[in-house]
């Protein structure tokens, strides 16, 4: 199984630039399309996900911890970064369709690493929350734009694209989150310094590979059809914003109170830190077997059959009182996360205007960092005035609700 799924990852490499091709009579035909070679796409998408994920996990551990602020002003700092994050995904969208992708590109990532350098030699309080602030703004713009490249692939089927991307993240996630345990006790400066070093080389793969020829006038075309267009957005890619809304909020409560909660009932840090590591174990695999017969499911069964198994989690956790039931519950919502997460995107851009790929993708993202900034809030609020069995079942029957909403939604789009 290993071996052919790193034979299927050689075939991508293959995927790239579409090449003029010779008629018999010796005449070259222009290229009717342009793109970025998909392995790159792969690889700057590691890279980007490992400098991230050496940032994200302790934030919250840093401000409390070492900067000695209270969870509240830590909470906000991390809602503010969610926040930039979102107005970045609505901007990278606007550039991509109405100006340079890889001006766009090349400035974002360059942004990126100015703050990340610069927080590694200042970190102290107040600066530390400014630059993540900032850091937020670059990689929202960073990962609408990153996304949007990944539309312009045509030579490879789309959902495969976004599978792969998917799979690439996660291996930074885990190559991250690892990095940053052992890093940490060291001092804050060298996570930033190593995440630097991690931006730095995304920088130099965009500079040296995301200059795609073409790109940028085929943008412009685009957007000047996009002037003139008559499509109308199908009322279907709302409820699928809706539900990538209720996944990543739901998602948020793992990163944040199921850590407290799990603690409360006498299990370790430990036994919560090895859930993220099965997590990225089951995804890396995961997706390597789902890439073989992805493209023989329909759009809809592995988006909405996979946000089914990752509500389902939830009402496991509502009586998980013991370790195994934890796992089993984590197991199952990442089995959903597989089949769901990296199919939304794809299916957002099947149904989107194909003169504005750009700017679907960066609504999609503006929803990703909406539930991200919105879970923690939710999940305190309801914790405070309720319990964790009345926020587990509450975000089941979010998720449910705009399941069955997208379905009936897709009924009578194929109904059209």
């Amino acid at each position: 199984m290993v071996s052919q799924f790193f034979i299927h990852i050689s075939s991508h490499i293959h995927g790239g630039f579409m090449i003029s091709q010779s008629s018999p009579d010796g005449d070259v035909h222009k290229p009717q399309h342009v793109e970025i070679k998909a392995i790159i796409l792969y690889i700057t998408t590691f890279f980007q996900s490992t400098g991230a994920s050496l940032i994200w996990p302790i934030t919250t551990l840093y401000m409390h911890n070492v900067l000695h602020q209270s969870m509240t002003v830590s909470g906000v700092v991390v809602m503010g970064l969610s926040v930039t994050m979102m107005f970045g995904n609505w901007l990278g969208g606007r550039l991509f369709d109405r100006w340079s992708p890889y001006k766009a590109m090349t400035l974002s990532v360059g942004v990126a690493l100015a703050i990340l350098i610069m927080l590694t030699f200042w970190h102290s309080w107040p600066v530390f929350a400014l630059f993540m602030l900032l850091i937020g703004f670059a990689d929202g713009l960073i990962y609408t734009l990153v996304n949007a490249y990944a539309t312009t692939i045509q030579s490879i089927d789309t959902r495969k694209v976004f599978n792969f991307q998917y799979l690439f993240m996660n291996v930074g996630v885990v190559a991250g989150t690892a990095i940053v345990g052992f890093l940490f006790d060291y001092g804050v400066k060298y996570v930033f310094g190593s995440a630097a070093i991690m931006y730095t080389v995304f920088f130099i793969l965009v500079i040296k590979y995301f200059n795609i020829k073409g790109l940028a006038k085929q943008s412009a075309q685009a957007a000047a059809r996009a002037a003139k267009s008559t499509f109308k957005t199908p009322t279907i890619i709302y409820a699928i914003l809706g539900l990538a809304f209720a996944f990543y909020m739901s998602y948020m409560l793992w990163e944040t109170v199921i850590a407290t909660h799990m603690t409360d009932l006498g299990m370790t840090t430990k036994d919560y830190s090895f859930l993220w590591t099965l997590n990225g174990i089951i995804i890396i695999f995961g997706q390597g077997l789902l890439n073989r017969i992805i493209d023989r499911l329909p759009l809809r069964l592995t988006v909405l059959g996979g946000s089914t198994l990752f509500a389902l989690s939830f009402l496991v956790l509502i009586q998980a009182k013991t370790y195994p039931m934890f796992i089993v519950s984590f197991v199952i919502l990442t089995i959903g996360e597989i089949f769901a997460s990296p199919q939304i995107p794809a299916w957002v851009d099947k149904l989107s205007d194909p003169t504005a790929k750009g700017h679907a993708q960066g609504l999609l993202t503006m929803f990703v960092s909406l539930g991200r900034a919105i879970g923690p809030l939710y999940g305190g609020l309801l914790i405070d005035g309720g319990s964790y069995k009345l926020l587990f079942a509450s975000v089941f029957i979010l998720m449910m609700f705009f399941v069955a909403l997208t379905l009936i939604l897709n009924i009578r789009h194929l109904k059209k």
